[in-house]
């Protein structure tokens, strides 16, 4: 009875631990004037429909199960890179906020639930600022030290950015310069890669030049065995 109470606990508290961490991120974007549009915390969700409207949802894929919270900005602003690295480490921080207040607790009344709620989110918090990359791309900390390194990596969190916000704004690969993605063709991770070699099907498409789409679509199929099945899906849904 025990150890079924202890496992119980860890799932509760893993999944508390994830909506805090996923809040973090919400609400960073919330308060710098971003659009709320999604909150995955285990199989349930809530998004910003096609309509505008938010509705609650029953999330299909285990791979987001483990938690997504996301914003995006309603104009083109210089400083929406900025706020972006801001709601990167958002997550980390709200995590770690929240084991700080509840492990006090948790070692004074030696009560496993509480220590869980302490240490579950502290740990989920230290990982994610970790600058280690995950199977699809890297981890919150990760990401934000590759915008403040500069460079290719850099280039490569700012195409992922604009193109995300591209697809949420409905605004179509017409609208969209080569030089948006390009930085992405170049990545070394597979999964970064196949989004490059998407958006490159994409932006040809939209210009019926067929040669470039067809080369396109070769590319993704040639790395398609090393690219994780949830970026694939992603692909395939837009």
């Amino acid at each position: 009875m025990e150890i079924f109470l202890v496992i119980l606990a860890a799932i509760l508290t893993y999944f508390a631990a994830g909506f805090v961490h996923e809040m973090g991120h919400v609400a960073v974007g919330l308060l710098s004037g971003w659009k709320f549009y999604l909150l995955v915390v285990g199989p349930i969700g809530i998004r910003r429909g096609d309509n505008d409207k938010i509705s609650f949802y029953l999330e299909k894929n285990p791979a987001m199960w483990g938690g997504a919270g996301g914003t995006f900005p309603v104009t083109d602003s210089p400083e929406n890179m900025k706020i972006w690295s801001k709601i990167l480490l958002g997550g980390p921080v709200a995590s770690m906020i929240m084991g700080c207040v509840f492990l006090p607790f948790g070692i004074i009344h030696l009560n496993i639930f509480l220590l869980m709620l302490g240490l579950m989110p502290i740990g989920m918090g230290a990982a994610c600022l970790l600058p280690l990359q995950t199977g699809i791309t890297y981890t919150d900390g990760a990401r934000h030290r590759r915008l403040r390194s500069g460079g290719q990596v850099a280039a490569e969190e700012i195409a992922l950015f604009k193109m995300a916000v591209n697809s949420l704004l409905k605004k179509g690969a017409v609208q969209i310069e080569f030089a948006d993605f390009e930085a992405l063709l170049s990545a070394k991770l597979p999964a970064i890669k196949y989004y490059g070699y998407y958006y490159s099907y994409e932006f040809y498409k939209s210009r019926n030049d067929e040669n470039n789409m067809q080369n396109a679509l070769d590319l993704m199929e040639s790395i398609k065995k090393n690219v994780p099945k949830i970026v694939i899906d992603d692909c395939a849904a837009r």
